[in-house]
């Protein structure tokens, strides 16, 4: 047996007409050409009983019946059976008719007198569509409990790794009382890069998550120039160990349309060239300008720092699967320059590398209200 055909026979068919040749005539075309469970009625009461006992795949039904209007019927039996499909039988075909057939979305529209090839191939139609809804569903449902599983393990693997970060952390602060020797100490800082490293992903994990739950109308008015100052200040704490240098020119409030994220977009770019640049004195650079571009105004930010082309080589990738793509298996442990595209993509900004190319630098444009 075909596919086809082993589809067609697990079809159950209604035709309901009252007209007795019609139903003899349908049902025996229909059985001879591979849909055995067929079944007829003359009235909307008779379909309306079978169909609160038992479930119908495809009804058949007649516009114009002694009890009810097809149309009727079609709502009452939809109310019972929200998954049968419905082709609408007529002998008077009009315009209005055919409009409200639409309305309704049945399936199939038939004009009497009906054609054995027209029949089935209308059949055969709504068929493969009712599969198609059937597939469709069940991938959904499975797509969902897959999307519960991988959050479940995601949110493991954060747990996890917050778990070692706490346990590398209390074996520093115990091996620092015990005044270690030079080489200690360097193993010391082998932990306290590795803490830092597994508490960044952890934290972009996170926001990857909450990012995809973000709404446009969330977007607010946010100063600039305050976020860039906390950002800058708070680093200085937190990395106190690395010598570097962030300048600014702003001074005077910048305001954009961001939103509390607007700090982690700032920290990340940071951190970047503070995680990654082996010069004795790491120095960042942030200018900041409006500018206008195609009739809207932006703050431009012209960054100067290590790395930064990293950034701009993400602009274009929307998932983080895409990474793999692009960058070596090492720089896809930070999701740091995925995350800054994202936020900026949201903000509804945009990212270019000026012309001659520098690998540090980049300029970022955010929409102003």
């Amino acid at each position: 047996m075909s596919q086809s055909a082993a589809l067609k026979s697990k079809f159950s068919v209604l035709i309901i007409d009252d007209e007795e040749d019609i139903r003899e005539i349908f049902e025996e075309i229909l059985k001879r050409n591979g849909y055995p469970k067929v079944e007829c009625v003359a009235t909307g009461e008779e379909a309306i009983k079978l169909l609160s006992k038992k479930s119908i795949d495809i009804a058949m039904v007649d516009l114009n019946l002694p009890d009810i209007n097809g149309m009727e019927l079609i709502s009452k039996l939809r109310a019972i059976g929200p998954d049968t499909e419905f082709i609408i039988i007529t002998g008077y075909g009009t315009l209005d008719s055919a409009i409200k057939a639409m309305q309704f979305e049945v399936s199939g529209y038939l004009e009497k007198p009906i054609s054995t090839d027209k029949l089935l191939r209308t059949l055969n139609e709504v068929v493969e569509k009712h599969n198609l809804k059937i597939e469709n569903r069940l991938f959904l449902k499975n797509l969902e409990k897959a999307n519960k599983e991988i959050l479940f393990l995601n949110d493991l693997l954060v747990n996890n790794i917050n778990a070692l970060n706490q346990s590398l952390l209390m074996t520093m602060i115990q091996i620092e009382k015990l005044n270690p020797t030079n080489e200690q100490r360097k193993v010391l800082k082998l932990f306290q890069q590795a803490i830092r490293k597994n508490a960044r992903l952890t934290r972009n994990i996170k926001k990857l998550r909450a990012i995809e739950t973000k709404k446009k109308e969330e977007l607010k008015e946010v100063d600039l120039t305050s976020t860039i100052s906390a950002v800058i200040n708070r680093l200085r704490d937190d990395y106190s160990d690395k010598n570097f240098e962030i300048t600014y020119n702003k001074t005077e409030p910048c305001v954009i349309l961001a939103d509390h994220d607007l700090n982690h977009l700032i920290t990340e770019i940071f951190l970047i060239a503070i995680l990654n640049d082996p010069s004795p004195k790491i120095r960042l650079s942030i200018k900041s300008a409006l500018v206008t571009v195609d009739g809207r105004v932006y703050q431009k930010l012209s960054i100067y720092a290590f790395k930064m082309k990293c950034i701009y080589d993400q602009k274009d990738v929307n998932h983080p699967t895409e990474l793999l793509k692009i960058i070596n298996e090492k720089d896809f442990q930070d999701l740091g320059p995925f995350i800054i595209n994202v936020l900026i993509r949201f903000y509804n900004g945009f990212i270019e590398m000026p012309q001659p190319k520098n690998q540090n630098h980049i300029d970022i444009y955010l929409p102003c209200p």
